[in-house]
């Protein structure tokens, strides 16, 4: 599907599907010629392959810009949760760009799998799942494909009293 009547969009809100796993939410953020980049606060970006879009939603009420005041140049810059937009020719050309990365493939639905892309061969990408299964995936059955950043996990509290590591905190998870 050729998306270039889309291009007046970027930057907007939109939505991929109707509904079900592979509804999406999130803003334009770039369109190549065969997927797009939506960005959703939650994940970052996630890239569409544009042979699986069946519809696309835009509101035709304009979205409301909201001003907050200036940032203190003095403060700390935050940590960047999600990866940086991709730039990419096509899909392949994106595919090659996410080798050795973390992703999660085709978002929702039945056939969604995290791993590491660790090949790349013509119609097919290769994903370490669990670090105990390749998984080969034919690239023409991914609908979208996301790059994830592992997280740091958060230092476990300490107990004031004995200034040992609180073990209370994280069981059960």
């Amino acid at each position: 599907m050729d998306l270039s009547f889309m291009e007046e969009s970027i930057g907007k809100t939109i939505q991929l599907e109707r509904g079900g796993p592979d509804r999406l939410v999130g803003k334009l953020v770039a369109i190549m010629k065969d997927c797009i980049a939506v960005e959703i606060p939650e994940e970052g970006v996630v890239y569409v392959n544009s042979q699986h879009i069946k519809t696309i939603s835009e509101s035709v009420i304009p979205e409301v810009q909201v001003v907050r005041p200036a940032a203190d140049p003095n403060a700390p810059v935050p940590e960047e949760e999600h990866p940086p937009l991709i730039e990419a020719d096509s899909f392949d050309d994106l595919l090659s760009k996410l080798k050795h990365r973390l992703v999660r493939i085709n978002h929702g639905g039945p056939n969604a799998l995290q791993g590491v892309l660790i090949e790349q061969r013509p119609g097919v990408v290769t994903i370490l799942h669990d670090m105990r299964d390749y998984v080969h995936y034919a690239t023409y059955h991914i609908k979208s494909i996301t790059w994830i950043l592992n997280k740091r996990e958060r230092p476990a509290s300490v107990d004031s009293a004995s200034g040992r590591p609180d073990r209370k905190e994280g069981r059960g998870k």
